[in-house]
């Protein structure tokens, strides 16, 4: 195996302390629904004619009870003149389609044998909550989202102060997270939300976008009611 085309990485997620708790011991794995002839992940970066794929929920689809554990995986395919590019329905896509945040097919799956040259890359099609899970609150409360422009230097009452404040204010179970707006991304959350302005706050529950404001004194009239 020529280990310059595959590259199995380990690498630490990042996860706020108020976004989650860890798993209890006896749940099921939530993973077991993917196949093992079937790789699915996201795509992480495209470099060149790299493609790097989040397969972490693939890789842990074996794993006996909850997983709760914060560790990631991704997988490094070089694209050839021999990889067909194709969206799910069938037309053919080409790698400048692959956008970070995309659900790909990669076929055939990471195996021994496998040089990380894959005959095939599928653009998924991508349910909403897949397309808007950073965003979506995973619990029955309330995702409070922060989005800026990168290199921008948020005001202090929009740090961590917000969140704070924010639960004192509410008997509502209520999650937080900063986000950097990426127009490189596969959605266009500015276009898709109607961002007038950045920095900008959201708040979703667990299927939808509820409110949005560019005033943090509005934020604190929302949990207050």
């Amino acid at each position: 195996m020529r280990h310059s085309f595959l590259v199995l990485i380990l690498f630490s997620i990042t996860v706020l302390t108020a976004c989650g708790s860890n798993a209890v011991g006896g749940e099921e794995n939530p993973n077991t629904h993917y196949d093992d002839e079937k790789m699915t992940g996201t795509v992480w970066n495209v470099s060149g004619d790299s493609v790097e794929v989040d397969i972490s929920e693939w890789e842990k689809r074996d794993r006996k009870g909850a997983n709760g554990t914060e560790e990631g995986y991704s997988y490094l395919a070089q694209i050839t003149d021999e990889t067909t590019i194709k969206y799910e329905n069938g037309k053919e896509a080409f790698l400048k389609d692959l956008k970070k945040g995309q659900k790909v097919l990669v076929n055939p799956p990471r195996g021994e044998s496998f040089e990380g040259k894959p005959k095939e890359l599928v653009l998924l099609d991508m349910t909403f909550q897949e397309q808007y899970t950073r965003f979506l609150s995973h619990i029955d409360g309330y995702k409070l989202v922060v989005m800026y422009e990168e290199g921008a230097v948020l005001p202090p009452e929009l740090q961590d102060p917000l969140y704070e404040k924010v639960l004192n204010l509410t008997e509502e179970e209520v999650v937080a997270t900063w986000i950097v707006y990426d127009d490189e991304y596969v959605v266009d959350y500015k276009k898709e939300i109607g961002v007038e302005q950045f920095p900008v706050v959201l708040v979703f529950n667990r299927e939808e976008l509820v409110f949005k404001t560019y005033d943090v004194e509005k934020v604190y009239d929302f949990f207050e009611q």
